[in-house]
Protein backbone atom coordinates (compact mmCIF):
# COMPACT_ATOMS: atom_id res chain seq x y z
CA UNK A 1 0.00 0.00 0.00
CA UNK A 2 1.48 3.59 -0.66
CA UNK A 3 1.53 6.17 1.91
CA UNK A 4 -1.56 8.60 0.96
CA UNK A 5 -0.35 12.34 3.11
CA UNK A 6 2.62 13.32 4.96
CA UNK A 7 1.40 14.26 8.41
CA UNK A 8 3.06 11.42 10.57
CA UNK A 9 6.41 13.40 9.17
CA UNK A 10 5.39 16.15 10.67
CA UNK A 11 4.64 14.48 14.15
CA UNK A 12 8.13 13.54 13.44
CA UNK A 13 9.24 16.65 13.22
CA UNK A 14 7.62 17.54 16.22
CA UNK A 15 8.99 14.71 18.18
CA UNK A 16 12.71 16.17 17.19
CA UNK A 17 12.01 19.61 18.32
CA UNK A 18 11.24 18.51 21.41
CA UNK A 19 14.04 16.60 22.27
CA UNK A 20 16.49 19.75 20.68
CA UNK A 21 14.59 21.83 23.08
CA UNK A 22 15.31 19.24 25.67
CA UNK A 23 18.84 18.92 25.11
CA UNK A 24 19.39 22.77 24.70
CA UNK A 25 18.44 22.99 28.41
CA UNK A 26 20.68 19.90 29.12
CA UNK A 27 23.21 21.36 27.43
CA UNK A 28 23.61 24.83 28.99
CA UNK A 29 25.06 23.25 32.38
CA UNK A 30 28.33 21.96 30.41
CA UNK A 31 29.05 25.28 28.57
CA UNK A 32 28.89 27.37 31.80
CA UNK A 33 30.74 24.68 33.70
CA UNK A 34 33.98 26.50 33.62
CA UNK A 35 32.35 30.10 34.76
CA UNK A 36 29.70 27.99 37.96
CA UNK A 37 33.26 26.46 38.89
CA UNK A 38 34.55 30.29 39.17
CA UNK A 39 31.59 31.90 40.94
CA UNK A 40 31.22 29.12 43.38
CA UNK A 41 34.80 28.36 43.92
CA UNK A 42 34.55 24.58 42.56
CA UNK A 43 37.03 21.59 42.05
CA UNK A 44 36.33 19.14 39.52
CA UNK A 45 34.85 16.07 41.70
CA UNK A 46 32.66 19.32 43.10
CA UNK A 47 31.52 20.47 39.51
CA UNK A 48 31.26 16.80 38.88
CA UNK A 49 28.31 16.67 41.53
CA UNK A 50 26.74 19.73 40.43
CA UNK A 51 26.71 18.33 36.96
CA UNK A 52 25.34 14.90 37.47
CA UNK A 53 22.70 16.27 39.89
CA UNK A 54 20.16 16.50 36.66
CA UNK A 55 21.30 12.42 35.95
CA UNK A 56 20.26 11.49 39.18
CA UNK A 57 16.31 12.61 39.39
CA UNK A 58 15.85 12.19 35.44
CA UNK A 59 17.81 8.14 36.16
CA UNK A 60 15.24 8.30 38.96
CA UNK A 61 11.81 8.80 37.16
CA UNK A 62 12.77 6.48 34.07
CA UNK A 63 10.72 3.61 35.71
CA UNK A 64 7.77 6.16 36.28
CA UNK A 65 7.84 8.17 33.29
CA UNK A 66 7.77 5.06 30.98
CA UNK A 67 4.33 3.38 33.12
CA UNK A 68 3.12 7.07 32.56
CA UNK A 69 3.43 7.41 29.16
CA UNK A 70 1.86 4.08 28.64
CA UNK A 71 -1.38 5.20 31.25
CA UNK A 72 -1.96 8.71 30.06
CA UNK A 73 -0.70 8.79 26.84
CA UNK A 74 2.16 11.06 24.88
CA UNK A 75 0.18 13.62 24.29
CA UNK A 76 -1.16 14.65 28.16
CA UNK A 77 1.90 13.87 29.83
CA UNK A 78 4.39 16.14 27.90
CA UNK A 79 1.93 19.03 28.39
CA UNK A 80 2.81 19.11 31.98
CA UNK A 81 5.96 18.51 31.26
CA UNK A 82 7.02 21.11 29.31
CA UNK A 83 5.93 23.54 30.77
CA UNK A 84 8.28 22.31 33.69
CA UNK A 85 11.16 22.73 31.41
CA UNK A 86 10.91 26.18 31.77
CA UNK A 87 10.70 27.01 35.17
CA UNK A 88 14.07 24.42 35.61
CA UNK A 89 15.42 26.71 33.90
CA UNK A 90 14.31 30.27 34.85
CA UNK A 91 15.49 28.31 38.89
CA UNK A 92 18.80 27.45 37.24
CA UNK A 93 19.55 30.91 36.26
CA UNK A 94 18.54 32.70 39.34
CA UNK A 95 20.42 30.61 41.53
CA UNK A 96 22.58 32.05 44.31
CA UNK A 97 24.70 29.03 45.33
CA UNK A 98 25.31 25.37 45.30
CA UNK A 99 22.42 23.77 46.98
CA UNK A 100 19.64 26.01 44.74
CA UNK A 101 22.16 24.90 41.70
CA UNK A 102 21.69 21.10 42.57
CA UNK A 103 18.07 21.64 43.03
CA UNK A 104 16.97 23.25 39.76
CA UNK A 105 19.08 20.92 37.85
CA UNK A 106 17.02 17.41 39.62
CA UNK A 107 13.48 19.54 39.43
CA UNK A 108 14.38 19.63 35.15
CA UNK A 109 15.67 15.90 35.63
CA UNK A 110 12.20 14.96 36.75
CA UNK A 111 10.42 17.37 34.07
CA UNK A 112 12.29 15.53 31.29
CA UNK A 113 11.93 12.29 32.23
CA UNK A 114 9.24 11.32 30.22
CA UNK A 115 10.86 13.26 26.66
CA UNK A 116 13.11 10.31 25.14
CA UNK A 117 10.72 7.28 26.05
CA UNK A 118 7.96 9.65 25.05
CA UNK A 119 9.41 9.92 21.45
CA UNK A 120 9.32 6.32 21.28
CA UNK A 121 6.47 5.66 22.66
CA UNK A 122 5.12 8.08 19.59
CA UNK A 123 7.15 7.36 17.25
CA UNK A 124 5.95 2.91 17.42
CA UNK A 125 2.56 4.34 17.26
CA UNK A 126 2.98 6.96 14.26
CA UNK A 127 5.06 4.93 11.75
CA UNK A 128 5.24 1.35 10.11
CA UNK A 129 8.06 -1.06 11.15
CA UNK A 130 9.32 -0.21 7.30
CA UNK A 131 9.96 3.31 8.29
CA UNK A 132 10.55 3.32 11.64
CA UNK A 133 14.39 3.19 11.25
CA UNK A 134 14.44 6.86 10.27
CA UNK A 135 11.55 8.13 12.00
CA UNK A 136 13.56 7.12 15.00
CA UNK A 137 16.80 8.70 13.58
CA UNK A 138 14.63 11.75 13.01
CA UNK A 139 14.40 12.22 17.15
CA UNK A 140 17.11 10.57 18.67
CA UNK A 141 19.52 12.82 15.98
CA UNK A 142 17.89 15.74 17.22
CA UNK A 143 19.81 15.08 20.07
CA UNK A 144 23.15 15.61 17.59
CA UNK A 145 21.67 18.24 16.47
CA UNK A 146 20.44 20.25 19.41
CA UNK A 147 24.10 19.52 20.50
CA UNK A 148 25.73 20.85 17.70
CA UNK A 149 23.29 23.97 17.45
CA UNK A 150 23.46 24.52 21.91
CA UNK A 151 26.96 24.39 21.88
CA UNK A 152 28.02 27.37 20.13
CA UNK A 153 24.80 29.22 20.27
CA UNK A 154 24.79 29.25 24.37
CA UNK A 155 28.54 29.70 24.44
CA UNK A 156 28.14 33.03 22.86
CA UNK A 157 24.65 33.81 24.86
CA UNK A 158 27.06 33.25 28.19
CA UNK A 159 30.36 34.79 26.93
CA UNK A 160 28.41 38.03 26.04
CA UNK A 161 26.11 38.24 28.94
CA UNK A 162 26.94 35.95 31.85
CA UNK A 163 26.55 32.05 32.13
CA UNK A 164 22.59 33.01 33.76
CA UNK A 165 21.80 34.54 30.58
CA UNK A 166 21.67 31.05 28.61
CA UNK A 167 20.07 29.38 31.20
CA UNK A 168 16.63 32.38 30.44
CA UNK A 169 17.76 32.13 27.06
CA UNK A 170 16.63 28.20 27.36
CA UNK A 171 13.42 28.63 29.64
CA UNK A 172 11.95 30.93 26.38
CA UNK A 173 12.58 28.45 24.32
CA UNK A 174 11.06 26.17 26.29
CA UNK A 175 8.06 28.43 26.58
CA UNK A 176 7.38 28.59 22.82
CA UNK A 177 7.69 24.31 22.32
CA UNK A 178 5.44 24.09 24.74
CA UNK A 179 2.73 26.14 22.96
CA UNK A 180 3.42 24.14 20.03
CA UNK A 181 2.65 21.20 21.47
CA UNK A 182 -0.22 21.62 22.87
CA UNK A 183 -1.85 22.99 19.61
CA UNK A 184 -0.19 19.98 17.47
CA UNK A 185 0.34 16.84 19.00
CA UNK A 186 -2.72 13.73 19.11
CA UNK A 187 -1.97 10.19 18.39
CA UNK A 188 -3.22 9.04 15.60
CA UNK A 189 -6.74 7.65 16.18
CA UNK A 190 -6.98 11.33 18.08
CA UNK A 191 -5.91 13.49 15.10
CA UNK A 192 -8.70 14.40 13.04
CA UNK A 193 -6.79 16.21 10.26
CA UNK A 194 -5.13 12.43 9.86
CA UNK A 195 -6.59 11.45 6.47
CA UNK A 196 -7.94 7.79 6.23
CA UNK A 197 -5.47 6.50 3.65
CA UNK A 198 -2.40 7.48 5.82
CA UNK A 199 -3.95 6.00 9.03
CA UNK A 200 -4.36 3.00 7.13
CA UNK A 201 -0.84 2.91 6.04
CA UNK A 202 0.41 3.20 9.64
CA UNK A 203 -1.37 1.14 10.65
CA UNK A 204 -1.18 -1.81 8.20
CA UNK A 205 2.30 -1.52 8.40
CA UNK A 206 3.06 -2.54 12.09
CA UNK A 207 2.64 0.88 13.89
CA UNK A 208 0.97 0.72 17.78
CA UNK A 209 -1.82 3.21 17.80
CA UNK A 210 -3.57 3.47 21.27
CA UNK A 211 -1.15 0.93 22.83
CA UNK A 212 -1.78 1.67 26.37
CA UNK A 213 -1.21 -0.53 29.09
CA UNK A 214 -0.39 -0.24 32.84
CA UNK A 215 1.78 -2.38 35.57
CA UNK A 216 0.19 -6.02 34.71
CA UNK A 217 1.76 -5.63 31.50
CA UNK A 218 4.89 -3.82 32.99
CA UNK A 219 5.41 -6.96 35.16
CA UNK A 220 5.43 -9.59 32.30
CA UNK A 221 7.76 -7.43 30.10
CA UNK A 222 10.23 -7.41 33.66
CA UNK A 223 10.47 -11.16 33.16
CA UNK A 224 12.03 -10.81 29.43
CA UNK A 225 15.90 -11.58 29.75
CA UNK A 226 16.00 -10.46 26.71
CA UNK A 227 14.86 -6.93 28.17
CA UNK A 228 17.17 -6.64 30.54
CA UNK A 229 19.93 -7.61 28.22
CA UNK A 230 18.89 -4.83 26.11
CA UNK A 231 18.91 -2.23 28.29
CA UNK A 232 22.00 -2.95 29.90
CA UNK A 233 23.52 -2.95 26.25
CA UNK A 234 22.18 0.49 26.28
CA UNK A 235 23.53 1.63 29.11
CA UNK A 236 27.06 1.10 27.66
CA UNK A 237 26.33 3.77 24.82
CA UNK A 238 24.76 5.85 27.40
CA UNK A 239 27.49 5.90 29.94
CA UNK A 240 30.19 6.72 26.94
CA UNK A 241 28.20 9.40 24.56
CA UNK A 242 27.01 11.54 28.10
CA UNK A 243 30.93 11.80 28.97
CA UNK A 244 31.45 13.43 26.33
CA UNK A 245 28.54 15.44 25.89
CA UNK A 246 29.10 16.59 29.52
CA UNK A 247 32.67 16.84 29.86
CA UNK A 248 33.71 17.60 26.10
CA UNK A 249 34.60 21.66 26.44
CA UNK A 250 35.50 21.64 30.03
CA UNK A 251 37.91 19.11 28.21
CA UNK A 252 38.65 21.07 25.35
CA UNK A 253 39.26 24.13 27.91
CA UNK A 254 41.43 22.40 30.27
CA UNK A 255 43.08 19.79 28.22
CA UNK A 256 43.79 22.64 25.40
CA UNK A 257 43.56 25.67 27.33
CA UNK A 258 40.87 26.77 24.44
CA UNK A 259 38.58 29.71 25.34
CA UNK A 260 34.56 29.37 26.33
CA UNK A 261 33.39 30.60 22.81
CA UNK A 262 36.13 28.69 21.11
CA UNK A 263 35.57 25.51 22.76
CA UNK A 264 31.98 25.56 21.42
CA UNK A 265 32.85 26.04 18.27
CA UNK A 266 34.97 23.13 18.36
CA UNK A 267 32.35 21.19 20.50
CA UNK A 268 29.81 22.05 17.10
CA UNK A 269 31.78 19.59 14.64
CA UNK A 270 31.52 16.24 16.35
CA UNK A 271 27.71 16.46 16.79
CA UNK A 272 27.17 17.67 13.40
CA UNK A 273 29.32 14.87 11.91
CA UNK A 274 26.99 12.45 14.07
CA UNK A 275 23.84 14.06 13.32
CA UNK A 276 24.69 13.09 8.93
CA UNK A 277 26.20 9.59 10.08
CA UNK A 278 23.04 8.92 12.40
CA UNK A 279 20.69 10.02 9.85
CA UNK A 280 22.23 8.13 6.87
CA UNK A 281 23.56 5.32 7.89
CA UNK A 282 21.24 4.22 10.98
CA UNK A 283 18.48 5.75 9.41
CA UNK A 284 17.91 5.75 6.17
CA UNK A 285 20.10 3.08 5.30
CA UNK A 286 19.04 0.38 8.11
CA UNK A 287 15.06 0.70 6.43
CA UNK A 288 16.43 0.89 2.83
CA UNK A 289 18.26 -2.50 3.41
CA UNK A 290 15.08 -3.89 5.41
CA UNK A 291 12.97 -2.97 2.47
CA UNK A 292 15.22 -4.49 0.23
CA UNK A 293 14.52 -7.77 1.61
CA UNK A 294 17.49 -8.02 4.01
CA UNK A 295 17.01 -9.82 7.40
CA UNK A 296 16.04 -7.05 9.57
CA UNK A 297 17.85 -8.49 12.54
CA UNK A 298 20.89 -9.02 10.83
CA UNK A 299 20.74 -5.69 9.65
CA UNK A 300 19.88 -4.13 13.01
CA UNK A 301 22.49 -5.68 14.82
CA UNK A 302 25.43 -5.26 12.36
CA UNK A 303 24.57 -1.89 12.19
CA UNK A 304 24.44 -1.40 16.09
CA UNK A 305 27.43 -3.32 16.96
CA UNK A 306 29.73 -1.57 14.31
CA UNK A 307 28.64 1.26 15.26
CA UNK A 308 29.27 1.08 18.84
CA UNK A 309 32.99 -0.63 17.91
CA UNK A 310 33.68 3.01 15.99
CA UNK A 311 32.24 4.66 19.37
CA UNK A 312 35.51 3.19 20.83
CA UNK A 313 37.81 5.84 19.08
CA UNK A 314 36.89 8.19 22.20
CA UNK A 315 40.31 6.52 23.50
CA UNK A 316 42.13 7.87 21.37
CA UNK A 317 40.89 11.37 21.89
CA UNK A 318 41.91 11.83 25.46
CA UNK A 319 45.95 11.28 23.98
CA UNK A 320 45.39 14.03 21.46
CA UNK A 321 48.15 16.31 21.06
CA UNK A 322 45.87 19.22 19.56
CA UNK A 323 42.35 20.14 20.16
CA UNK A 324 42.40 19.32 16.12
CA UNK A 325 42.95 16.09 16.93
CA UNK A 326 40.66 15.34 19.72
CA UNK A 327 38.23 16.94 17.71
CA UNK A 328 38.48 14.44 14.57
CA UNK A 329 38.55 11.53 17.05
CA UNK A 330 35.92 12.74 18.98
CA UNK A 331 33.64 13.07 15.70
CA UNK A 332 34.96 9.75 14.68
CA UNK A 333 32.94 8.03 18.22
CA UNK A 334 30.10 10.23 17.70
CA UNK A 335 29.40 8.98 14.38
CA UNK A 336 29.50 5.34 15.36
CA UNK A 337 27.74 5.57 18.56
CA UNK A 338 24.98 7.91 16.95
CA UNK A 339 24.88 5.48 13.75
CA UNK A 340 23.65 2.86 16.72
CA UNK A 341 21.27 4.87 18.64
CA UNK A 342 18.39 4.58 16.25
CA UNK A 343 18.68 0.65 16.05
CA UNK A 344 19.26 0.87 19.82
CA UNK A 345 15.83 3.22 20.41
CA UNK A 346 13.43 1.05 17.77
CA UNK A 347 14.04 -1.57 19.67
CA UNK A 348 11.17 -1.37 22.52
CA UNK A 349 8.56 -0.47 19.82
CA UNK A 350 9.55 -3.56 18.08
CA UNK A 351 10.66 -6.03 20.78
CA UNK A 352 8.39 -4.94 23.84
CA UNK A 353 5.25 -6.67 24.91
CA UNK A 354 1.83 -4.97 23.97
CA UNK A 355 0.83 -1.87 26.29
CA UNK A 356 4.75 -1.16 27.23
CA UNK A 357 7.12 0.63 25.05
CA UNK A 358 7.11 3.45 27.02
CA UNK A 359 7.92 1.07 30.20
CA UNK A 360 10.32 -0.73 28.60
CA UNK A 361 11.76 2.17 27.09
CA UNK A 362 11.86 3.89 30.37
CA UNK A 363 13.81 0.43 31.95
CA UNK A 364 16.28 1.06 29.19
CA UNK A 365 16.84 4.74 29.70
CA UNK A 366 16.70 4.04 33.46
CA UNK A 367 19.52 1.86 33.03
CA UNK A 368 21.37 3.66 30.76
CA UNK A 369 20.89 7.18 32.94
CA UNK A 370 22.09 5.54 36.07
CA UNK A 371 25.59 4.56 33.80
CA UNK A 372 25.65 8.08 32.74
CA UNK A 373 25.16 9.91 36.24
CA UNK A 374 28.15 7.24 37.45
CA UNK A 375 30.47 8.24 34.55
CA UNK A 376 29.91 12.02 35.04
CA UNK A 377 30.98 11.54 38.33
CA UNK A 378 33.74 9.02 37.46
CA UNK A 379 34.97 11.12 34.75
CA UNK A 380 35.65 14.09 36.81
CA UNK A 381 36.85 11.84 39.14
CA UNK A 382 39.49 9.92 37.31
CA UNK A 383 40.72 13.75 35.46
CA UNK A 384 40.82 15.24 38.78
CA UNK A 385 43.61 12.35 39.72
CA UNK A 386 45.21 11.71 37.02
CA UNK A 387 45.62 15.09 35.77
CA UNK A 388 44.28 14.34 32.20
CA UNK A 389 41.08 12.79 30.34
CA UNK A 390 43.14 9.71 29.10
CA UNK A 391 41.89 7.44 31.87
CA UNK A 392 38.18 8.44 31.28
CA UNK A 393 38.57 7.76 28.34
CA UNK A 394 40.09 5.00 27.88
CA UNK A 395 37.65 3.23 30.41
CA UNK A 396 34.51 4.34 28.12
CA UNK A 397 36.44 2.22 25.15
CA UNK A 398 36.18 -0.97 27.98
CA UNK A 399 32.25 0.02 28.65
CA UNK A 400 31.86 -0.04 25.30
CA UNK A 401 33.26 -3.52 24.72
CA UNK A 402 30.92 -5.02 26.99
CA UNK A 403 27.59 -3.14 25.25
CA UNK A 404 29.02 -4.76 22.06
CA UNK A 405 28.83 -8.34 23.36
CA UNK A 406 26.01 -7.91 25.20
CA UNK A 407 24.25 -6.82 21.34
CA UNK A 408 25.49 -9.45 20.05
CA UNK A 409 24.34 -12.34 21.88
CA UNK A 410 20.69 -10.76 22.65
CA UNK A 411 20.14 -9.58 18.95
CA UNK A 412 21.01 -13.41 17.08
CA UNK A 413 18.71 -13.49 14.22
CA UNK A 414 17.98 -17.02 15.52
CA UNK A 415 16.15 -15.80 18.31
CA UNK A 416 13.77 -14.15 16.77
CA UNK A 417 10.78 -15.84 14.78
CA UNK A 418 11.40 -15.96 10.85
CA UNK A 419 8.48 -15.00 10.36
CA UNK A 420 8.46 -11.85 12.14
CA UNK A 421 9.98 -9.85 9.10
CA UNK A 422 9.22 -6.87 10.69
CA UNK A 423 10.09 -7.48 14.02
CA UNK A 424 6.88 -6.20 15.96
CA UNK A 425 6.16 -9.99 17.71
CA UNK A 426 7.81 -10.96 21.19
CA UNK A 427 10.63 -12.85 20.82
CA UNK A 428 10.51 -16.11 23.59
CA UNK A 429 11.99 -15.07 26.62
CA UNK A 430 15.53 -16.45 27.61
Amino acid sequence: MEPRGRTRWAIGGLLAGGIVVNFLDRTAISVASSSIAEDFGLDLQQLGVVLSAFTWSYCLVQLPAGMLVDLLGVSRLTRIASALWAVAGLLTAVASGVGPLIVARLLLGVAEGPSMVGASKATAAWFPVGERGMATALFDGATKLANMIAFPVLAFVMSEWGWRAGFVFSAAVSVLFTAVWWWGYRDPSALRSLRPAERDFILAGGARDADRGGARQFLAALRSGRIWILSCGFACYGYTINIVLTWMPEFLQRQFHVRLLQSGLYSMIPWAVATVAELAFGGWLVDRLVRRGRHPWRVRKTVLTCGLALGATIGAAGSAASPEVAVFWMSASLAGLAIAAPVAWSLPGLLAPPGTVGAVSGLMNFLNTAATAGGVLLTGRLAQVTGSFAAPFLFAVAVLAVGVALYWWALHPSAVPDGDRGGVRQPSRV
